[in-house]
């Protein structure tokens, strides 16, 4: 059905949000931190009230902290979980350890980023992206569903009922963000489809009080994985070791048809025995506070933009808890979009920009089935075999994609190695990698580079490149795109200033690696930051050149009409074909 553009009762919106769980709120939250106003459109009367998306992972943590948020999170997260937990597999939790798989979630990170991973629940979580996301100008519609939708080429136009079938309001928007769910409405409307694995198994996952600290025995386990001959699956409890969910997949002989089909006829009875099973003690008093059925899927979707509408985590990508990876694939989602949707509201970048989320998002979305779809064979259910099964890759390498397309620009002399995944400690700056961790003082508090990234586009350079300063100034003014430019001074050195708006601190980098050799230039060199903290280009030595040479990156990255194309390296051409 088309929606009307003649309806004198029409609201409108820069970007219209469908679905304000986590995904859609961070969305909005993100948006709003670039000064563009959205609308979220949700059926449910608030905020999640279940612990679903309980692990929030490094990167997800550098864009709350960007978000200006972070501390809160870890306070809410901290007064229910111990930092820092690991994750294992038993037989009960009772019983015989049987694997541990990371026995402690922040081990051996402190070099990668200033954050640190954490356990939250959903539902503590949404209300402090919501309460951000208002104060930066956010709107919400809660109570409503979506009925119909169309686009053409001024935008998109939607009609949501409330879910009391008294009332309908109509809406328009420049551009549309479907974050509803793995079920997709939009998705299914749209006509696109799904890739991915068969369907593991019919899942539940059972919310619980029961006191379970004798059997925790004062360990300190954030995920902990269960398998014996009664439930396959894992826990996460409360620090206090009263309450929290089960999580099961597979149950009985798993040579029994109905083994991977635990939402079969299922009563609060059986759930309560389920988890005495997983527990290890019989006489356990379970109170069971409510049943969650779901499929076990890696799934993503084929493309996630369809023109003005773009599909956001679980409607463009499904996965099985194991790895703790949906919810961060959305909410990095959410963040890439919105710096380009922002870029492209503003009229600094052309709308070809937007071509770049589905080609750097969609092969993350695939990289994170495969290894959700890993990560639950062999853990929770390995008779379903190893076949066509993807290698396992560190975590880290899933959490800092890698990136190829058109907003990303290759050295001349870089030949692509083809691969999907980087260490993010071998990445030295490379375009289209996150751009390192490195600690500095930003005046004279020690903090991250990281922090210098998030607003504008960043050109970052050592205190031996001041002509950087003057290229920054011109191309800014004659392009009128906001470019924040920040010197590094290595330690010993007098600070020096750029005499610029956009630059007045004085920042150092006396800790860890130096900051030229993290970023893979030398001393007169630079690196250009996206708004994201991914790096878009950068150019290893300063020349007479290099002022022209940034002008036709910026141009081309923001797809920009009055670019003049210059030839891009052959392995780049490779790449994008």
């Amino acid at each position: 059905m088309s929606i009307s553009n003649n309806n004198e009762n029409i609201n409108e919106y820069p970007v219209l949000i469908i679905g304000g769980s986590l995904v859609g709120l961070s969305a909005s939250m993100f948006l709003a931190m670039h000064g563009i106003k959205s609308l979220i459109i949700e059926k449910h009367q608030g905020t999640a009230i279940h612990p679903r998306a309980g692990y929030f992972q490094l990167r997800t943590l550098e864009m709350l902290r960007q978000a200006g948020i972070e501390e809160k999170v870890i306070k809410a997260a901290h007064a229910l979980y111990d930092p820092n937990g690991g994750l294992n597999a038993v037989e009960t939790l009772a019983g015989r350890e049987i694997a541990n798989y990371i026995p402690d979630i922040n081990q051996g990170i402190q070099d990668l980023t200033p954050v640190r991973r954490l356990f939250m629940p959903q539902q503590v979580l949404e209300p402090i992206i919501k309460d951000r996301a208002e104060e930066l100008g956010a709107a919400f519609l809660y109570a409503h569903k979506v009925n119909n939708f169309s686009q053409d080429e001024q935008g998109v136009y939607l009609e949501a009922e409330h879910i009391d079938g008294e009332s309908k309001k109509f809406f328009r928007g420049r551009y549309l963000i479907a974050c509803d769910g793995s079920r997709s409405p939009v998705r299914n409307q749209l006509g696109i489809k799904m890739e991915g694995y068969p369907v593991m198994s019919q899942s539940i996952t059972v919310y619980f009080k029961a006191d379970c600290s004798k059997a925790l025995r004062g360990r300190n386990l954030g995920v902990i994985y269960v398998n014996n001959e009664n439930v396959r699956g894992f826990f996460r409890l409360e620090k206090t070791g009263l309450g929290g969910f089960l999580v099961i997949f597979t149950v009985g002989d798993i040579n029994e048809p109905d083994a991977r089909n635990a939402a079969g006829n299922i009563t609060n009875e059986k759930a309560a025995q389920y988890v005495r099973d997983a527990v290890g003690d019989q006489a356990l008093n379970v109170q069971v506070e409510d049943i969650h059925k779901w499929e076990a899927v890696c799934h993503a979707a084929e493309r996630i933009q369809e023109k003005k509408i773009f599909l956001a985590g679980d409607s463009a990508h499904v996965t099985t808890p194991t790895g703790g990876y949906g919810g961060n694939t959305g909410v990095q989602d959410a963040h890439n979009l919105a710096w380009k949707l922002a870029m492209v509201l503003k009229g600094a970048a052309g709308e070809k920009l937007l071509e770049s989320y589905n080609n750097e998002r969609q092969p993350a979305a695939m990289q994170m089935i495969e290894q959700g779809y890993q990560r639950y064979v062999t853990r929770s259910d390995p008779d379903l075999g190893m076949e066509g099964v993807k290698k396992q890759i560190p975590d880290v390498h899933v959490e800092f994609n890698r990136y190829r397309s058109g907003a990303v620009i290759f050295d001349k002399d870089y030949e692509d190695d083809g691969k999907s995944d980087i260490d993010p400690r071998q990445s030295f700056a490379l375009p289209g990698t996150r751009a390192p961790h490195v600690e500095i003082f930003i005046g004279n508090k020690r903090s991250s580079i990281i922090d210098l990234y998030g607003q504008n586009f960043v050109l970052v350079t050592s205190n031996h490149a001041a002509e950087w300063g003057k290229a920054v100034e011109k191309l800014a003014n004659e392009l009128d795109v906001f470019i924040d430019f920040k010197v590094i001074n290595p330690p010993g050195t007098n600070a020096q200033y750029v005499e610029l708006p956009i630059h007045r601190e004085k920042i150092s980098s006396p800790f860890s690696l130096p900051f030229c050799e993290a970023y893979g230039i030398t001393p007169n060199g630079a690196v250009l930051v996206r708004p994201d903290g991914y790096v878009a280009w950068r150019e290893k030595s300063f020349s007479l050149k290099s002022q022209a040479i940034m002008r036709e990156a910026l141009l081309r990255i923001l797809c920009r009409e009055d670019s003049e194309l210059i030839e891009a390296p052959k392995q780049l051409e490779k790449v994008e074909s």
